[in-house]
């Protein structure tokens, strides 16, 4: 079984190594030198700190070479299968090859290895993803079998260091299975910049150098890794923009996006005995309620719901809902929800199809799912922190054995806040009873419903109604669980025997003040600060000079006489002019008066 330029074919497999080494002629499989096999990743981490394994599944006799150009390369050698792995092997290779094929008989007779070796045509792969091919069809079936479970339980793990190689050990590796690196394993202090969400690797079959030497024009000993970065991303959708952190009105619907990608699931098996998964995990605090979902989408395919209980097919979504769990080990309340998207069919039938594919749903597309939650009436308000909401990845991360991989995502968070008033008499210390106030934004007045603890959007672009006033408790005002803007506050009814012409306009205006530059919320600092807005008068006190309240609160003066009007500005002159003419008049009046007494 001597082979001349065996990989030609098995070089453009990226599923493997474009070197493996099957065959040939002068130099004896026992003076095979120790090898090293360098391992080549996309990103940087992808390789360094993670552990391999190495199966040998055939080795070399009589490698003969040939001088070139002062060069000496591998002109021929012979591959025969290793007795560990014959059986598999021999099971694996029957399932790929084509029907009707007789291989195990004459020279390939109990040598698998070797007859794939000798047909590099038929055995080969894409050399883009997903590197699907016979020749992946052979190895992913042949890394399941018992034989080579066995031989992989017992190798040598092994760590790449800084050079992203692995160095084989003592014995000559020849040819070799590298099984998936465990990424998600404890590395010691060579594991700096490790990329542990990196999926473990497919299989990949390598050959290494023959003495310390190459075929003309193919580097033995080197593989490209082929792992991939599979990734859960969420965001907060208002106003057509993305955000990390935002405030809410109690009542308001907030929009949640959950983004990830599709990982490619060629050499994954999808069984009843060992299925393909991928839960999306989303996980909302008490103060917010679950309302629909809007989309599930793969790249350019969307998928519908499946029924409670049933198995999403492919084209697929299913959706469990859990309530009253803990958010995280400090919630004493375990009134969180958790939300459970199921698209492991959808995904691993996505992800068998080639990235540039023209599939509606491929390897490497997005995967984003949309829903709707309320702020309700259990949130908390910034003065005791925030509503946040996250979200985690569970996925087969392993195709040597369907192992899942846990990816914890982001956490977004939802603020709001709150403001109030005391009512009080012209003494501006004294509580007053019976006044009554509306807000509002623009021409759109706001109510609170009590039954349900929310805000609901009242009377636009019309005189406000009775269902929009607030009344207080004895004189004080409390408007809670507001978002972020400018509030118009409006005086509507002045308490019995207070004068009704001098009611107080104001505007609050509630300002975050933890932002980043993107304007993301990132913490519950905020400022409330109450600006005038009766004209000539102001009726706001006990009130810092940047509008905000001092101590004890903002208090709104009612008045029983204009002489207690706290004046502003011309205003004041006015009136004062006003008194002044009204005294003339009346000095006026007298004197005429005494004139007319003197000439009678």
């Amino acid at each position: 079984m001597t082979f001349r330029k065996l990989l030609a074919g098995v070089a453009a497999a990226a599923t493997l190594l474009s070197g493996m080494a099957f065959g040939a002629g002068s130099a004896m499989a026992d003076e095979v030198k120790p090898a090293t096999i360098t391992l080549n990743g996309e990103k940087t981490g992808a390789v360094k700190g993670h552990t391999y394994k190495a199966v040998r599944i055939g080795s070399y006799d009589h490698a003969s070479f040939v001088e070139k150009d002062d060069v000496t390369y591998v002109e021929s050698l012979t591959v025969n299968t290793e007795a560990a792995v014959a059986t598999g092997a021999t099971t694996a290779l029957n399932a790929a090859v084509a029907e009707g094929t007789i291989w195990n008989t004459g020279d390939y007779q109990n040598n698998p290895v070797g007859y794939v070796a000798s047909e590099s045509g038929y055995f080969t792969s894409s050399p883009n993803k997903p590197w699907s091919g016979n020749l992946r069809n052979f190895v992913s079936s042949l890394v399941r079998q018992a034989d080579f479970q066995a031989a992989l339980a017992t190798a040598t793990p092994r760590v790449a260091f800084s050079s992203s190689q692995v160095n084989s050990g003592a014995s000559p590796l020849r040819m070799a299975l590298m099984p998936a690196p465990r990424s998600e394993v404890s590395f010691g202090s060579n594991a700096k910049n490790v990329d542990h969400t990196q999926t473990d690797s497919i299989p990949m079959l390598v050959g290494t150098k023959v003495s310390g030497k190459d075929f003309e024009g193919q580097t033995l000993g080197v593989v490209n890794v082929k792992n991939q970065t599979t990734y859960i991303n969420k965001v907060i959708v208002k106003n057509n923009q993305e955000w990390v952190g935002t405030t809410e009105r109690v009542g308001d619907t907030v929009t949640f996006k959950l983004t990830s990608q599709v990982p490619l699931t060629v050499g994954y098996l999808n069984t009843a005995e060992k299925p393909y998964r991928f839960f999306i995990g989303d996980t909302m605090s008490k103060g917010l309620t679950f309302q629909e979902v809007t989309s599930v989408t793969i790249g350019n395919k969307t998928l519908t719901k499946a029924d409670d209980g049933a198995t999403a097919t492919a084209d697929q979504y299913q959706l469990t809902t859990t309530a009253n769990q803990k958010y995280d080990e400090s919630d004493k309340d375990s009134k969180a929800t958790v939300l459970k998207f199921d698209l492991s069919n959808a995904v691993y039938a996505a992800g068998q199809n080639a990235s540039d594919s023209e599939a509606t749903a491929k390897a490497e597309d997005t995967i984003t799912v949309v829903y709707t939650a309320i702020l309700n009436k259990d949130a908390v308000h910034a003065v005791n922190g925030a509503n946040p909401n996250k979200v985690t990845l569970d996925y087969t991360h392993n195709p040597d054995d369907n192992t899942e991989h846990h990816v914890p995502g982001p956490e977004v968070k939802v603020y709001t806040y709150d403001f109030g008033f005391l009512k009080v008499k012209a003494d501006g210390q004294t509580s007053l009873d019976g006044a009554k106030f509306v807000i509002k934004q623009g021409d759109q007045y706001f109510r609170f419903n009590t039954t349900t603890g929310l805000w609901e959007n009242g009377t636009k672009g019309a005189d406000p109604e009775d269902a929009d006033k607030f009344t207080g408790t004895n004189g004080v005002f409390e408007f809670k669980g507001l978002a972020e803007g400018t509030y118009d506050v409006v005086e509507t009814d002045a308490p019995a025997g207070y004068l009704s012409t001098t009611k107080a306009e104001f505007q609050v205006v509630i300002t975050s003040t933890d932002k980043d530059e993107d304007g993301n919320v990132l913490g519950t600092g905020h400022k409330i600060e109450f600006v005038n807005g009766n004209i000539g008068f102001n009726l706001l006190t006990n009130l810092k000079a940047d509008g905000t309240a001092a101590e004890g609160g903002a208090k709104v003066k009612n008045l029983k006489s204009i002489t207690q009007l706290p004046l502003t500005g011309a205003a004041g002159t006015t009136l004062f002019t006003v008194v002044a003419l009204l005294v003339a008049g009346a000095g006026v009046t007298i004197a005429i008066k005494s004139r007319q007494n003197a000439e009678a």
